[in-house]
């Protein structure tokens, strides 16, 4: 069981996951499977080696609220007007440059206009000011778990070397850092078995 990892998109569907498996295999053999969403799944990799790049065991997880509140500081250091660049609109760039794989300085590199130029510039003061805070928003969960395989391949073959099946659920919904996550855990055995469908597609418009 300890070999198998299955993730899905939401907690309720990984709930309802654990529930089927518990009830078909027992608790004790389900335990030893990790079952989850591909946050929660990168949240129990970065608590146990994310002080090898710089993220403290013991990071907060910011929410909506959080973020917000944190891009308004983020603006008005960086003497930008929230009418100009309203934070959730900030906040959905950043969000979709991770979603990309792009930190600040990629994300910069491909700025091409005064105002993709400022919204590079508040997500690096966005960034800089959640590492001072030991705070990680939720896309950071999978963009550090992404940054933590990279710059520590040892780690990454620790979780090669244990999941010998992945399984993912909703496959239709992943984004590109997903899907490198997922390439990089099934490199060693290429055991993986996707289940999606196109007409459920939440991300359509991406």
């Amino acid at each position: 069981p300890q070999q198998i990892l299955a993730v899905t998109f939401t907690n309720k569907a990984a709930n309802e996951m654990r529930e089927r498996v518990d009830r078909l295999l027992g608790g004790p053999i389900a335990q030893g499977i990790w079952i989850g969403t591909f946050h929660h799944t990168c949240s129990r990799i970065l608590r146990r080696h994310g002080e090898r790049i710089g993220v403290p065991t013991n990071f907060v997880i910011y929410d909506t609220e959080d973020q917000r509140a944190l891009m308004r500081e983020v603006l008005a250091d960086a003497g930008l007007s929230e009418q100009r660049f309203p934070p959730e609109a900030v906040l959905a760039m950043i969000g979709r440059a991770k979603d990309e794989g792009l930190g600040p300085a990629e994300y910069a590199a491909q700025a091409e206009n005064f105002f993709t130029e400022a919204v590079a510039r508040a997500y690096r003061g966005y960034q800089a000011m959640l590492r001072q805070r030991g705070a990680v928003d939720f896309d950071d969960l999978l963009l550090e778990t992404l940054r933590l395989f990279e710059e520590a391949p040892e780690v990454l073959e620790e979780y090669q070397q244990r999941f010998h099946h992945i399984l993912v659920d909703e496959y239709q919904d992943t984004n590109r850092v997903q899907y490198r996550l997922i390439a990089a855990l099934a490199a060693k055995y290429r055991n993986v078995c996707c289940v999606g469908d196109d007409d459920q597609s939440i991300y359509r418009f991406r």
